[in-house]
């Protein structure tokens, strides 16, 4: 073989749209989900190798010794994928997209939501979270029938901006504010009503990888100058903002594609079970939930799991869009839990 064949030999696996935009491909045949959802042609250098392909059949019946083995042994069968397509009914999405559409007006006139506490910022919000509040705030102010889309504009605008300074974070403190002004900004882009756009791989990669960030950059020890409530609030705020994080990443393909993927890294993720204590202003109420602190924290499989089948009482909002988006449920449609028998929040 010469040194020219050699180098035109290539081993890359991405469809060569993806090359070209520098994008990661999911390597789906016989179009990759980016491909499919802008409506590209989808072409690879090497076709990805499919268990059912023509090509095996065409080779195996050429050569009779080849039929023969191939009838002698297993047929080979395409690796299992480590994302699980699911669809939902219309209700749960709808429930669903209209739940993470309410954070930006929770957000604006209280700033909390199921992800956000005030206690964590009593020294004042982060820039980055004072200027998502105030877009926000225009946009929930917008006119019926106003011009919708200089303020999507700004949005977009000051989305790209955030995460660009999301990716050079130096602080978790600082990652943290904005992983939460992107996910409130997110919250009105990928669920917008007024101008609904097409399913865009570059918003699903960036909300999933703030997700990532946050649990690898999350700090083993909190500072010893928190409190008790506050270091719980936080390490609660950390936690939920992944959550949400992934949970608008899925509601966003539901929305925009009618299904989402679902990856064993959401089902693994640590979920706090005592949920009530986000909404109470209570440290004495605090203090006596911390004395039961083993086998309040499992995983967010397992309490999806719980809710499905009846086991868990007083779910609240945050409990019942856990539902929608991991089992595509509403409360309406799960079994009430036995008095003896449930996990208590």
């Amino acid at each position: 073989m010469t040194l020219d064949s050699l180098m035109s030999v290539t081993l890359r696996r991405s469809c060569q749209a993806c090359i070209k935009s520098k994008r990661r491909c999911d390597q789906l045949w016989p179009k990759c989900s980016r491909c499919q959802g802008k409506g590209h042609d989808c072409e690879y250098a090497n076709t990805p190798f499919t268990a059912t392909s023509d090509s095996r059949r065409s080779l195996i019946n050429k050569a009779p010794h080849n039929r023969r083995r191939a009838a002698g042994s297993h047929q080979i069968r395409a690796p299992l994928r480590l994302e699980i397509a699911k669809e939902y009914d219309q209700s749960a999405i709808r429930f669903l997209v209209r739940g993470l559409r309410e954070y930006p007006r929770a957000f604006v006139t209280g700033q909390k939501t199921d992800f956000i506490h005030p206690e964590i910022y009593l020294s004042g919000l982060p820039s980055a979270m004072q200027e998502a509040r105030s877009l926000c705030g225009r946009y929930a102010q917008r006119p019926p029938r106003g011009k919708i889309s200089d303020i999507l504009y700004f949005l977009r605008m000051k989305s790209d901006e955030i995460y660009r300074h999301f990716s050079r974070s130096s602080s978790f403190h600082d990652l943290l504010a904005c992983s939460q002004a992107l996910i409130i900004i997110q919250c009105i882009l990928a669920l917008n009503q007024d101008l609904p756009s097409r399913y865009s791989e570059d918003t699903s990669i960036m909300l999933e990888t703030v997700a990532k960030r946050l649990w690898e950059r999350a700090p083993v020890q909190l500072p010893p100058t928190l409190t008790h409530r506050q270091a719980r609030l936080l390490g609660e705020s950390v936690r939920r903002t992944i959550i949400v994080s992934l949970m608008l990443r899925s509601a966003y393909s539901l929305y925009t594609r009618n299904y989402s993927v679902r990856t064993p890294f959401v089902d693994a993720l640590p979920f706090d079970v005592r949920t009530s204590f986000w909404d109470d202003d209570s440290n004495h109420a605090l203090a006596d939930r911390g004395s039961s602190l083993s086998g309040s924290m499992v995983s967010l499989h397992e309490y999806s799991d719980a809710m499905e089948r009846g086991s868990v009482h007083n779910i609240n909002n945050f409990g019942a869009l856990i539902l929608a988006a991991c089992k595509g449920k509403e409360l309406s449609g799960i079994p009430r839990p036995p008095q003896n028998s449930y996990i208590p929040t």
